[in-house]
Formats: structure tokens, C-alpha cells, sequence
């Protein structure tokens, strides 16, 4: 489970919110049987969508989804209101060479292409933006499409740390300017931080309301905090309906290899349909 805080500064001119996501990202790590790269690049976009949820309204729901030519294939996160997340990578095995600074190449990996934001609010029609991805390091990329489709500035600093046993510390940064009358000079100040900041390396030293007050540049902050989890909402249930959507002649194929197993995308979880449940399924068809 992830700690984050969140509130304002600088009489609400300003938004943040700062997360540690280590017990999530290598929970889904885990589930996902991931290599090392592929849990840094979900990881990073996980991070990202925990790092929102303080300003999702009631029941909200908002999807990432990385599209870009890079190995790692397609990359997606969603959290909600309630402080969960989930998200799924396609290429679970793969790794690069370091990058120049010694690094996860993230940007290779991720490589050209489009960034998704779909917001669910309960309508009718969920609002869907696309921007290109501009860096592949993720972070950059949800800054800019917080800055330029929703256009309120952003800066966004997520990392994801890990040695062979798993995932050492993960999280992330998220701030926002919300009133474009702040001092300037606040603003820069705060902008050099964020350019060298490393939550990573942080994250073993400072808590993360220190983070705040020192990424800030005060301590005169509102402040909130919650905890955040994978949680993914797959059930049996949801698996059968997905079989009733097969035809009545694939349904028999199943019947006939004697079980059916359907695997959520979100978490891997594998739900397991023997032959008599098959059978009762058919019925469903027959009934139609």
C-alpha cells in the first residue's frame, strides 16, 4: 500500500502532491511477472496516476495509456477517486542496454507515438484527449498533456528504483499551477528543484511532507494524506460475461478442450472455467 499527501500552497495558488508507491509498483511487479524494464516503465505511469487521484472528482476515473513504437508495446494506468490504481504493460519481458547516464532506458523503451488520457466522470461519453509523446521518460509526457490539454502548468518527477530482489522505492511528484499570479520567481525557484530532483534517492531520506515543504519553498502548506493501492476489480463474475460474448460455436470448442481459462489484462489474475461450467454457459445461448 502507497502513501501520498496532497493539498495546496501559496493560498491555493498552488497544487501538489507527492507519493511513495513502492508497495504497489512491486505488487504489480509481481502479478505481472515483469523483468526490470518493464516494471520501471509501469511503474513510472502507475506512479502518475496515483499522484492524481487527490484531484479526481466523485467517482472519476482517469486512464493513461502510453502507444508508442518502443519494445515496451502498449503501456496503460488508471486510478480512480477512492485512491486505487491499476495498469497493465503488453511486452512483459524485455530489457535494453542502459541509457548514457547508466540508467533504465525508458525513453527507448516507450519510444514514439501517443499519449492517451480518457477521464470517466459517469456521463454518457467519456472525455478522450491525445497529445504525442514528447520525451518517453513519462514524466515529461503527462506534464504536457496536463499543461497543454487541460492547460494548467505542470511538472511531474517519477522514478523507480529496483535490484535483483524487486523494487527498492518507487514514487513521484506531481505540482500545479492553478493561479498564474504567483511570483515568478517562487515559480523558478521551484522549477530548478523539480529539474534535479531525484524522488527515488529522496524517498530513503526525507519524508514525504518534508519533500513538500522543501520542493515548496515553505512550510505554510494545507495539507491531506491517504493511503493508495493496487486494486484491480476483476472478478469470476466479469470473466463469465466476457465468455458470453463468444459465439455459440466457440463456446462448444472451449466445451470441447474441456476447460476455459480468461486472464484480466489489468492484473493477470486467471480465472479458471471448467467443462460443467461451460456447459451451463451454453445454456445461455440456448435460452437466446
Amino acid at each position: 500500500m502507497g502513501k501520498i499527501v496532497y493539498g495546496t500552497a501559496y493560498a491555493g495558488k498552488l497544487r501538489f502532491s507527492l507519493l511513495d508507491g513502492t508497495d504497489f509498483v512491486d505488487f504489480a511487479r509481481k502479478q505481472h511477472g515483469l523483468s526490470y524494464l518493464p516494471t520501471v516503465v509501469l511503474g513510472r505511469l502507475l506512479v502518475a496516476a496515483g499522484l492524481v487521484c487527490p484531484w479526481l472528482s466523485e467517482r472519476e476515473m482517469i486512464t493513461f495509456v502510453l502507444s508508442g513504437d518502443g519494445p515496451a508495446g502498449s503501456v496503460s494506468a488508471q486510478a480512480n477517486s477512492k485512491f486505487t490504481v491499476r495498469g497493465y504493460i503488453t511486452n512483459k519481458q524485455f530489457e535494453l542496454e542502459r541509457n548514457e547516464l547508466g540508467k533504465f532506458d525508458v525513453r527507448s523503451a516507450v519510444g514514439k507515438g501517443t499519449l492517451t488520457v480518457v477521464r470517466d466522470v459517469g456521463l454518457r461519453n467519456p472525455m478522450i484527449s491525445k497529445v504525442p509523446i514528447v520525451s518517453g521518460e513519462i514524466a515529461e509526457d503527462v506534464a504536457y498533456y496536463f499543461t497543454v490539454s487541460e492547460q494548467i502548468p505542470s511538472a511531474f518527477a517519477l522514478g523507480v528504483l529496483m535490484n535483483k530482489d524487486g523494487v527498492i522505492r518507487a514514487g513521484g511528484v506531481a505540482i500545479q499551477v492553478l493561479d498564474r499570479s504567483i511570483d515568478e520567481g517562487i515559480l523558478k525557484k521551484i522549477e530548478n528543484k523539480m529539474q534535479d530532483f531525484s524522488i527515488t534517492s529522496s524517498l530513503g531520506s526525507s519524508t514525504l511532507e518534508e519533500l513538500a515543504a522543501w520542493l515548496l519553498e515553505t512550510n505554510e502548506l494545507i495539507i491531506e494524506n491517504s493511503n493508495v493501492m493496487f486494486h484491480c476489480g476483476c472478478s469470476k463474475d466479469k470473466a463469465r460475461d466476457a465468455l458470453l460474448v463468444l459465439s455459440k460455436d466457440d463456446m462448444l470448442g472451449l466445451i470441447a478442450e474441456g476447460k476455459a481459462e480468461v486472464t484480466c489484462k489489468w492484473c493477470s489474475s486467471v480465472y479458471v472455467f471448467e467443462k460443467d461450467e461451460l456447459i451451463d454457459l451454453l445454456r445461455n445461448f440456448d435460452r437466446d
